[in-house]
């Protein structure tokens, strides 16, 4: 299998983020979340036409809480019947069990800028066999885009996720209608670097889907591009120096401690299409391939705010021009009588 030259794909992803647009979009999303879902899917859809890719970088030290599940058919519930829940492992030499992930990331990308909590489900696609992470629920402290809710605006505005200068990762994120919340520190300089389970970290990043909570109904399986080394190995932190404050996401679901947590000290460079779309990566070579051809990603323009001002100027215009000819037919209408 062929390396990737991993310095120019990093900074061809790192160039797909624009703080401009990220501005722009998050003030825009204010307009456009207003909009019909319907129309915002139809209006996603044509701007990743003409711009596909987006770029997603998950800062240093990114952790992942991994809790044994407690409630099978519960899990079940809150997944599709495109997919079965399976034993996994995280690191290479682990015992499989049946997981919930919370993935905590602070991350730059094409369309949005801050700190997001995911909960996922570990199961297998019926269909291509690929373990999978399907995202359940999340919380977030910027602007977002799910199937079922459409674009929506940050719902953890009392949010941190940090590092210290002794090497301690604090989390700490509240919904702001305190319906729950995830307080955690971890000392990253206890964790040794291990081998991470492929399965799980390789394969189950071409295969992500969401989950009924938040899903549309439709299946949105998506893969994302990266170099496979990134999800090689990190740290693993024994649980002597994590400590888990409060986590009162779905009481009852999973364990009450995690019996794994794993840190990333390093970015992450991934590229995602800027809409869902039907084609899915199945392997390494694959992905590898896949990676090899997209180079330093100049050939490519990133994720733009440009197309969602287009709509909007055109849809004030309209709406401008048609209030105006009922303003007018009133005065006419006035002026005759």
């Amino acid at each position: 299998m062929e390396e990737i030259d991993t310095t120019q794909f990093i900074k061809g992803v790192e160039r797909l983020v624009k703080p401009t647009d990220v501005v722009a979009i998050s003030f825009l999303n204010s307009f456009t979340k207003l909009i019909p879902k319907p129309i915002q899917k139809k209006l996603m859809t044509s701007t990743a036409k003409t711009i596909p890719h987006m770029g997603f970088v998950v800062e240093p030290y990114s952790l992942f809480l991994c809790y044994k599940l407690k409630n099978v058919a519960l899990a079940q519930s809150l997944i599709s019947a495109d997919y079965e829940m399976i034993k996994t492992k995280i690191f290479a030499d682990d015992e499989p069990e049946y997981y919930i992930i919370f993935g905590c990331v602070t991350a730059h990308t094409s369309a949005f800028w801050g700190s997001r909590i995911e909960m996922y489900v570990i199961a297998e696609n019926k269909h291509t066999g690929l373990l999978s992470w399907v995202i359940v629920d999340y919380d977030t402290n910027t602007n977002s885009y799910d199937p079922k809710h459409g674009l929506v605006n940050a719902n953890s505005t009392n949010s941190v996720m940090t590092t210290t200068h002794h090497g301690k990762v604090l989390v700490h994120m509240e919904r702001d209608d305190a319906s729950r919340k995830l307080v955690v520190e971890a000392d990253s300089t206890a964790g040794t670097m291990w081998p991470l389970d492929q399965r799980l970290w390789l394969e189950g990043n071409l295969s992500i889907d969401y989950g009924t909570n938040v899903s549309d109904g439709k299946s949105n399986v998506f893969s994302l591009q990266f170099d496979p080394l990134e999800v090689e190995q990190a740290l693993r932190i024994p649980l002597e120096h994590v400590t888990v404050e409060t986590n009162s996401w779905y009481p009852g679901l999973f364990e009450p401690q995690p019996i794994q947590v794993v840190c990333f000290p390093y970015a992450q460079h991934f590229v995602t299409d800027s809409y869902v779309s039907k084609s899915t990566i199945l392997t390494k070579d694959e992905l590898v391939a896949n990676v090899k051809e997209l180079d330093d990603l100049s050939q490519f323009s990133g994720f733009s705010a440009k197309p969602i001002k287009r709509q909007l100027f055109i849809g004030m215009m309209v709406s401008a021009t048609i209030t105006t000819a009922l303003v007018l037919y009133i005065i006419v209408q006035a002026v005759n009588n």
